[in-house]
Parts: C-alpha cells; structure tokens; sequence
C-alpha cells in the first residue's frame, strides 16, 4: 500500500507557524521519494521552547521560500495517495491555517491519523507518541526533525498494516471520529476565505 507521510515543525504555538516541513511517499515501510524544505511563516516568532525541541533558529529561516510558494510542489507530491500524519488535528490543522492564510485553494486530500490507529491496533501500550513506538518497534530515529518524524510515521503505519489490514479502512470522509473508530477524513473546500494573522483557531481543524 502506498501513502505519503506528512510532518509539520513551527517556530511557536501558532499555527501559523510552520518553520519546517517534511514529506515521504512511502510503500510497504519504505521511502520512495521525499520532500524536505524550511519554510518563512507568517508568524515568524521563534519560542525558545520550540528551539529547544527541533534546534531551527530564526538564522537558519533566512531565505528560506514562503509555503505559498512551495504549495503547489507538495500538492503534486501528494496526488492521490492517502495523507497519514502523527496527530494529523495538529499538522492538517497547519495545513489548512495555512491555505486559508494565503486564500490557495483546498484539495480534496484523504488522510488519516496514526496516533488514532496506534491507540486502535496498540491498545496495550502505555505511550502513541512517535518517539516512544519507535522506540518500540527499533526504528532509527531523530525526533523532531521533519523528515524523520514523516518516515517514522509512515512505518508505524506499515507496522499497524501489517498487523491489521483493516486499519486503513475505517471508516470514510468523515473529519470527528466516533468513540474507538478510526476514520479517514477528507480536507476540502473551495477557495479557502482571507482570515487575519493570530486569529486561526487552534482547537479544530474546521
């Protein structure tokens, strides 16, 4: 099965925020191409706490492209393939501040959360966090660091696959989850409307 792998680094609490991104088109745990570029947002505010976790400076920003210019280059990424993320409300809810920010059009992209199939398939573990399945599974792995954090969400998907073949089909097009199911969900829309800086909500994704 093929799916693309997607993370988001940001420079603070807003979603606005993206400083890095990260993607890898993965089949059966294993890369086949990826995507990684630093990104100039519109909230360009470093919190020292965010550089403390993923060690990107505002130094490391300077001339780096804006997302609106790199957009249509992770759209034609993507295709069709299912979008996966780990706490996709987090990175999808980038995603879409930041097409609304820059009024781009939204695609309609099937994704799914693998922190919700981890909690699924896993129910056992004590912790769905990337770095402790990782740890779990005895992947190699940078935490934080876009790239890395994409391609180790893609093998903890292959790994629920591989245990359950099912995981990747509960459930369709639907954004909220109902109690203990795992769904895809769909991102869609039309021309996504103009919003001002520091008004996104950050508890949904729509």
């Amino acid at each position: 099965m093929r799916y693309v792998a997607i993370d988001f680094e940001t420079a603070n609490s807003d979603k606005l925020s993206p400083c890095s991104v990260g993607l890898a088109r993965m089949e059966d745990g294993l890369v086949l191409d990826s995507i990684h570029t630093l990104l100039k947002a519109p909230s360009s505010y470093f919190d020292p706490f965010n550089i403390s976790i993923h060690g990107i400076r505002p130094s490391d920003i300077v001339g780096a492209p804006t997302f609106d210019s790199v957009w249509d280059s992770l759209l034609l990424f993507i295709g069709d393939d299912l979008l996966i993320a780990h706490n996709a409300p987090f990175d999808l809810g980038i995603l879409r501040a930041m097409l609304v920010y820059y009024q781009l059009p939204i695609a309609p992209l099937s994704y799914t959360c693998t922190v919700r199939i981890s909690r699924k398939v896993w129910p056992h573990l004590n912790s769905h966090r990337l770095v402790d399945l990782s740890e779990y599974f005895g992947f190699e792995y940078r935490p934080h660091d876009a790239l890395e954090d994409a391609i180790n969400c893609g093998k903890v998907f292959h790994q629920a696959y591989r245990y359950d073949t099912d995981c990747s089909e509960y459930g369709v097009r639907q954004f909220f989850a109902e109690k203990h199911q795992i769904q895809f969900q769909r991102l869609t829309g039309g021309l996504a409307p103009p919003v001002s800086p520091g008004i996104v909500k950050t508890q949904s994704l729509f």
